[in-house]
């Protein structure tokens, strides 16, 4: 019987971000869905980039804020989490969030991993570790208040 064993070492790369969020759910929301898009490929998609520019966020229609609360709920920590996404207030050096690119060598063999989300495969480039403070105030509270504002309020 031959059994053959593959070593692999990774190494975590911390890639030094600094933001400034403007203070409504909406950019809030943004700013979590271009988070998505550091860490994973949505560079060939549009319907998902164009939420991603937080500081414009007064742009986006209701019809918009709309589909942006559909497309987080799509990418919810439920999905990302202990895969691209992870709670670890450790990694994160005293900041909210940290982004680090991942390396992974198999004998010579740069691997790069996928996601499947919504029934596409996404590209992963780094995963991003996170405090649950940072995810209320990006996720979890935004998310709620503005679905819940969406939903009772009537556009004339």
């Amino acid at each position: 019987m031959a059994v053959a064993f593959h070593e692999n070492e990774i190494s975590l790369e911390y890639i030094d971000t600094a933001v400034t969020v403007p203070n409504n759910d909406v950019s809030r929301l943004m700013y979590y869905l271009n988070c998505v898009c550091v860490v994973i490929d949505c560079g060939r998609d549009p319907d998902i980039q164009r939420f991603t520019n937080y500081q414009k966020w007064y742009y986006l229609s209701r019809d918009e804020q709309k589909q942006l609360v559909f497309v987080c709920y799509t990418f919810s920590p439920d999905v990302l989490n202990n895969r691209i996404f992870f709670h670890s207030d450790g990694l994160c050096n005293g900041s909210f969030n940290e982004f680090y690119t991942i390396n992974q060598v198999r004998q010579q063999l740069l691997a790069a991993d996928s996601i499947v989300i919504a029934g596409k495969i996404r590209e992963v480039h780094k995963i991003m570790t996170y405090t649950m403070q940072w995810m209320r105030k990006f996720y979890i509270k935004p998310i709620v208040r503005l679905a819940q504002e969406l939903n009772t309020s009537r556009e004339y």
